[in-house]
């Protein structure tokens, strides 16, 4: 059984490392029954459905975990800001793999519908609805000016989004780009900026 399970994960977290570098196409169930030493078959043993099934095992996972994460930040101490900093946070020092999220979101093309409803309906459970709770609580409290919260939570995703590291394979080479502000500067810049524009008119910033 160990050994077993052992498999899985390995089979999992390389499905997981191809998808983010080369998309659903690119993945190759081959390459990664060589890179885990074992034969096709065993993959079909623990994944009957094949490429789309260790997908699926792959996309929940990450929505899992992340939303595990989230659900941390969203959990602590403070204020809305404050919690607004802990959520940015997650985004700064890579701790939500945008990269890996973008790929699920742009494979689920390739499912069947009921797979791609299942995917869909998760994504938004674990990782949508938590954020626009926060939000929806801020409109009530007036934390945050009256609109849909649903919308707010998707602006500060947007926004915090870019808080993410920047892959070392793209655009100016890594050895060449300025050094960035650290993490809680960056998350804290991000915040703000949001809340100038969502706060409440009639409550300062603090």
């Amino acid at each position: 059984m160990p050994r077993q399970a052992d498999t899985r994960v390995r089979a999992r977290d390389e499905f997981a490392r191809l998808l983010a570098e080369h998309g659903y196409l690119g993945v190759s169930l081959d390459e990664i029954a060589r890179t885990v030493d074992v034969k096709k078959a065993s993959l079909y043993h623990h994944f009957p459905g094949g490429k789309p099934a260790l997908f699926m095992e792959v996309a929940h996972h990450y929505i899992e975990e992340t939303s595990a994460a989230l659900q941390q930040a969203l959990e602590g101490d403070g204020d809305l800001r404050d919690r607004l900093l802990a959520l940015a946070d997650t985004y700064a020092r890579g701790t939500y793999d945008s990269v890996l999220g973008d790929q699920i979101y742009y494979a689920t093309r390739h499912l069947e519908d009921a797979q791609r409803a299942d995917i869909s309906r998760a994504y938004v459970r674990g990782l949508i609805t938590p954020v626009t709770d926060l939000m929806a609580q801020a409109v009530q409290t007036g934390e945050l000016r009256k609109a849909d919260p649903g919308f707010l939570a998707m602006a500060f995703m947007e926004l915090a989004g870019m808080l993410q590291p920047m892959p070392a394979d793209v655009a100016m080479p890594s050895q060449e780009r300025p050094a960035p502000p650290p993490a809680d500067q960056r998350a804290c810049e991000v915040v703000d900026l949001f809340l100038r524009g969502a706060a409440a008119l009639d409550r300062p910033m603090t």
